[in-house]
């Protein structure tokens, strides 16, 4: 019987050049994405608002007694603090940088995530960079609001994610502790890698389980001793959880539940499209090749609970939910990746460009349902109606597995 195998295209160059030119791209759609939504020159702090203001006091002074929750949130400003004291560059030009520069090289590590560990092709891990550069709440809402600490928390969130699953401790116990001293949710993700250890080894006694659990109580104290040292410079006593004017845990989860009341979901949705779909696509495939031991599975019900325990006490939903951006995005390039062939690859091709056209509002109004619709469709085709079978990518999130059943040698 003659078998027939589909011809794969293979990026030409070397490694270090094909990266070379996906940092140029990534550089460049970046560039384009500040320009076009920077605010302008010579004083754009007026133009700032929400919490961006706070932030800007903050740099302009270390331990300022600005509103709580953000007085406690210094790395970010004390970054562009000290490099306004080590430059004389003015603080508006420091702080479109700093925003400008940590957004690069988040999409440069998410490159990388994609090229490294998931080992997704050179040209899916390409535009779903891209896709990243362009989702509105996670980079083109920074630029135009550069006073933020969300830019370096964005940052922080994607590298504890890959040494989680990498199962890196030490890098990731210093990644929650800086990243609690930039935002505190981070602290969040800290029980991610003892849950992970466990539910890899099913072992509570298991060391990896035991290191996460000794790197989650550590994050915990030093947060707690940071805030001790924090209120003290300040002057000031801030609650934990509570909200602006310092008022408690409860008022703020009551105040932040009643803010877009009845157009959540609207918001939740709108904040990824219809990404969101391929998401839950891919997250079935991860629990049909791996069952409930899938890491990438694991790791996105986790994240999207924190975010669930975040949008408790903060007002705005895409805000907070834009934080899977770097999973979402990663599972359905995952997904994507396994249509190969020129015309399968131009299809896809189309789904990230939709994807980048609702997010950069080039589409607007009621047009955006017809292309998430169109895009579902487009998907749905695709996946309904297989060229090529599914790779077995095992191997890449759960480690080489043992053999489980046994050989017949003796069988012809």
């Amino acid at each position: 019987m003659h078998e027939t195998s589909e011809i794969t295209l293979m990026p030409r160059g070397r490694p270090g050049a094909q990266r070379l030119w996906a940092y140029l791209a990534l550089s460049t759609v970046s560039l384009i994405n500040l320009i076009s939504f920077m605010p302008k020159f010579p004083k754009p702090h007026e133009q700032a608002w929400g919490d961006a203001v706070n932030y800007y006091r903050m740099s302009e002074q270390t331990g300022v007694a600005v509103e709580n929750p953000f007085a406690l949130r210094m790395l970010s400003p004390w970054i562009v603090h000290r490099g306004n004291l080590l430059t004389g560059l003015s603080l508006d030009v420091l702080w479109v940088a700093f925003t400008f520069l940590v957004t690069l090289v988040t999409l440069f590590v998410f490159f990388e995530f994609l090229r490294s560990y998931l080992k997704l092709q050179l040209f899916t891990s390409v535009l779903a960079s891209v896709a990243l550069a362009c989702t509105f709440w996670y980079a083109p809402y920074a630029f135009s609001n550069p006073w933020l600490v969300d830019p370096l928390n964005n940052l922080l969130y994607l590298l504890a994610i890959w040494f989680v699953l990498q199962r890196k401790l030490i890098p990731f116990a210093i990644v929650i502790v800086l990243g609690a001293i930039n935002k505190e949710t981070t602290l969040l993700l800290a029980p991610l890698y003892p849950l992970l250890a466990w539910i890899r080894g099913r072992r509570f006694r298991d060391r990896d389980v035991l290191g996460g659990v000794v790197v989650v109580v550590v994050a915990i104290g030093v947060y707690i001793g940071y805030r001790i040292w924090a209120q003290n410079l300040i002057g000031g006593d801030y609650g934990f959880g509570a909200g602006q004017s310092n008022s408690g845990l409860l008022d703020n989860i009551r105040f932040a539940l009643n803010a877009s009341k009845g157009a959540g979901q609207v918001e939740l949705f709108a904040t990824f499209h219809f990404f969101w779909l391929v998401f839950g696509y891919g997250l079935y495939q991860q629990y049909r090749r791996h069952g409930l031991r899938a890491e990438l599975l694991v790791s996105s019900i986790w994240l999207f609970a924190c975010c669930l325990a975040g949008r408790l006490v903060a007002t705005d939903t895409p805000r907070v939910f834009v934080m899977m951006a770097p999973l979402i995005i990663a599972l359905a390039a995952f997904v994507l990746d396994q249509q190969r062939g020129e015309g399968r690859r131009l299809w896809v091709g189309v789904l990230f460009f939709l994807y980048i056209a609702v997010n950069l509002r080039i589409v607007t109004g009621a047009a955006v349902f017809w292309v998430d619709a169109v895009a579902l469709l487009i998907f749905a085709a695709l996946v309904s109606f297989p060229k090529t079978p599914l790779r077995a990518r095992g191997s890449v999130f759960g480690g080489f597995r043992p053999h489980q059943g046994t050989l017949d040698v003796n069988s012809s």
